[in-house]
């Protein structure tokens, strides 16, 4: 097996025309400014009249042990944040193998490149008409928050580029580019009930609605999870090289790169100051998903080539 592997390598490397292709490595590093990302969060709660640990008398409330049809739905936008970016790619430019002829003037690319944004920032979240929590939150029976914070990704493209050979040092380019990453983001959460439990108006006609609302009142959730998603994407690149040497040049790349939709969950920290639970014996976990829209960013970093 290893005799087949380089006789096929020798094979490719003296074929006709190919011992007089370029070759070329580079790295990147510059600033990355995120748009601002539209974050939906999504779980299964029935609220505190189906919670065991709030009402123990959960099961004479109609509904409350019929399957799940639907929890709360809630929406929060954040703002852009700058961050940085780092790779390094391996090239193979056509201009030595078609001197020529127009595909001389272009290049493939894999890439690799981290980027990472420190947002850290906070923002009032709104619940969807139709969720469990939409009258009370409205009503100001308690308040709610959601985090974001660090968003890193890991990421290896493919890059197709154009060069726009002139007759001096400087060569600019266009180019395109698709591929795959594995995305992180710090999510968090937290919300309190009213302390005052002649506030929580949203629970009433119940026999025992007096003690629901003192065993919910003042009651908090929270959570703060490292999510992570593998999310396709795409990049357009701009940028120009200037030749210092025959083998070495220095450059500026502008790209555009935008990402699938981020998706990912798990349990609550605490709700309603319990277990991400509905009823005393775990067998009703409540989950969320958390979905985050509008992953971009424009890139400007310095490029250094080693051509060989």
């Amino acid at each position: 097996m290893k005799r087949t592997c380089l006789a096929a390598a020798a094979v490719v490397l003296l074929a006709p025309g190919f011992a007089s292709a370029q070759f070329y490595l580079s790295g990147d590093v510059g600033a990355d400014f995120s748009s601002g990302p539209y974050v939906v969060g999504r779980d299964d709660d029935r609220g505190p009249v189906c919670d065991e640990f709030i009402n123990p008398s959960f099961a004479d409330v109609p509904g409350c042990t019929d399957p799940r049809q639907r929890g709360d739905t809630w929406t929060g936008p954040f703002d852009g944040a700058a961050g940085v970016l780092a790779g390094a790619a391996a090239g193979y430019s056509l201009r030595r193998r078609f001197p020529d002829h127009p595909l001389g003037r272009l290049r493939l690319e894999a890439e690799y490149f981290h980027r990472r944004s420190d947002r850290d920032q906070e923002t009032d979240v709104r619940f969807e008409a139709g969720s469990v929590s939409a009258a009370a939150h409205q009503a100001g029976e308690f308040t709610a928050r959601d985090r974001l914070g660090r968003m890193a990704g890991n990421h290896l493209f493919g890059n197709l580029y154009l060069d726009f050979f002139g007759a001096g040092r400087f060569t600019p380019y266009a180019g395109f580019g698709a591929g795959i990453g594995l995305t992180d983001a710090d999510y968090g959460a937290s919300g309190m009930v009213n302390t005052d439990p002649a506030r929580i108006t949203s629970v009433t006609d119940l026999p025992n609605a007096d003690e629901i609302r003192r065993n919910v009142a003042g009651t908090v959730f929270s959570e703060q999870a490292r999510l992570s998603d593998a999310l396709f994407g795409y990049q357009i690149l701009f940028g120009a090289d200037y030749a210092l040497t025959e083998s070495l040049s220095l450059g500026v790349k502008g790209r555009r790169v935008d990402f699938g939709t981020f998706e990912d969950g798990g349990e609550w920290d605490l709700l309603r100051s319990h277990e991400s639970q509905l009823r005393l014996d775990g067998s009703e976990p409540v989950t969320y998903l958390i979905t985050i829209d509008g992953i971009a960013s424009f890139v400007v970093s310095l490029n250094l080539k080693y051509h060989f």
